[in-house]
């Protein structure tokens, strides 16, 4: 049996000690989880600091300059250079710290800037395109159909040639002459899988493909967002069918759309890091540190801006952004709004708690795999999400989707 298993399963007796008793899972629907603790907000902010960087959740390690050995014999016309060669080193390395800290600081005014004035511009060329999002608002009504579809999807001719990559790897068409499928076939397969199977897929190739895009500026980031944002899903979809109130093909496709804002973020600073990295490199340039420049021009993305912002601006963000495509069918907004406020989890919706506890869980199943959590640290999440011993072995038994890699 494994560690987490063998924690979960009633076996495990560490949570039954009188000391801990405030820790053990809530086991009642009813019971109440307050506020959060500082516990919880601790962990969920690691979390995203995990997703830019797992390093920088580790113990840094000092870097320690070597120094001319004491026991060497060096005669002064050998020792004088060597001392200027070192000094000139020393020089450059400070140099280089001192402009690789402003340049992340300028990433990070220059995204601030642009997140307190986004204007439409910016929501087009960082966000999810608003046709794909109409597709997904008729996708949802009574009067859907492929007609209406048809046209938004085969805008994106990227989406396009995603869709049929993902219908020949899970093999869900097939020619008659049973070769793969082209770019042309786009619109045969749009009207064969029909509206219902659509529900599911367009939304789940809609964000792969938005993050296929950042793959190309944090490949490793990106992919761990996809996995993310899988295992949440499908995670919200299974407590979905608990409650009978709940649609669980809605509930799915709302919780693929919850990471919308830290996939915006990953778009704006790597502009902006672009842009501020030419800028410092130029300044070292006319400095005279070619040397320098260079090694500024090695650094390929600003991961600490990264671990800032996404804790302080991912969640917000997403509900800002599904509040501008007006999904009315659909409660995208009101749903991520809820998920962005710092309310209680017992104020929220019943679609919005859902999604709030499969959250939780892949926090929890990542972190805790990883190393990231402690026992204390991880049962204080799953008890203000309420998620108790039942639902949790629920959660283990789905077969979750694999994560396919993110082509860049």
């Amino acid at each position: 049996m494994s560690r987490l298993k063998n924690w979960l399963s009633k076996e495990d007796k560490t949570l039954k000690k009188s000391d801990v008793k405030s820790r053990q899972p809530v086991t009642s629907n009813d019971a109440k989880s307050g506020l959060k603790s500082a516990g919880v907000i601790e962990s969920e902010t690691n979390f995203y600091r995990y997703m830019a960087s797992k390093a920088l959740l580790l113990q840094q390690v000092e870097e320690v300059d070597s120094e001319i050995s004491e026991n060497r014999i060096l005669l002064d016309v050998e020792l004088a250079p060597a001392l200027a060669r070192k000094a000139l080193k020393q020089e450059e390395k400070d140099l280089f710290n001192a402009l690789k800290a402003q340049l992340f600081i300028d990433v990070e005014t220059r995204v601030e800037h642009l997140l307190a004035s986004i204007d439409d511009s910016s929501y087009q060329r960082f966000s999810i395109a608003p046709c794909l999002m109409e597709a997904m608002n008729i996708i949802n009504t009574k009067a859907a159909s492929i007609s209406r579809i048809k046209p938004l999807v085969l805008k994106q001719a990227t989406l396009v040639q995603n869709m049929i990559n993902v219908i020949n790897k899970f093999e869900q068409v097939k020619r008659a002459d049973n070769k793969l499928l082209e770019t042309k076939d786009a619109e045969l397969c749009l009207g064969y899988l029909g509206i219902e199977k659509l529900r599911a897929f367009l939304p789940y190739l809609i964000v792969q493909e938005s993050l296929k895009d950042t793959g190309r500026k944090f490949q490793q980031t990106s992919r761990k967002f996809w996995e993310h944002i899988q295992i949440t899903a499908q995670a919200a979809k299974a407590l979905a069918s608990l409650d009978d109130k709940l649609d669980e093909d809605e509930v799915y496709m709302a919780a693929l759309f919850h990471e919308m804002g830290s996939v915006f973020l990953l778009h704006v600073v790597d502009e902006c890091f672009h842009d501020a990295r030419r800028e410092v490199s130029n300044q070292a340039m006319e400095s005279g540190a070619s040397e320098v420049s260079h090694k500024l021009a090695k650094i390929n993305s600003a991961v600490p801006v990264l671990e800032k912002i996404l804790p302080a601006k991912a969640r917000a963000l997403s509900a800002q952004l599904a509040l501008r495509y007006n999904m009315n069918y659909f409660r995208l907004g009101p749903i991520l709004d809820e998920l962005a406020q710092s309310m209680s989890i017992d104020e929220m919706s019943n679609t919005a708690r859902v999604i709030a506890q499969a959250r939780s869980y892949a926090v929890f199943k990542k972190m805790y795999k990883e190393s990231l959590m402690d026992k204390v640290q991880a049962t204080q999440l799953l008890n203000y999400y309420q998620l108790d011993t039942k639902k949790i072995k629920l959660l283990n038994q789905q077969k979750y989707l694999k994560i396919p890699k993110i082509e860049v």
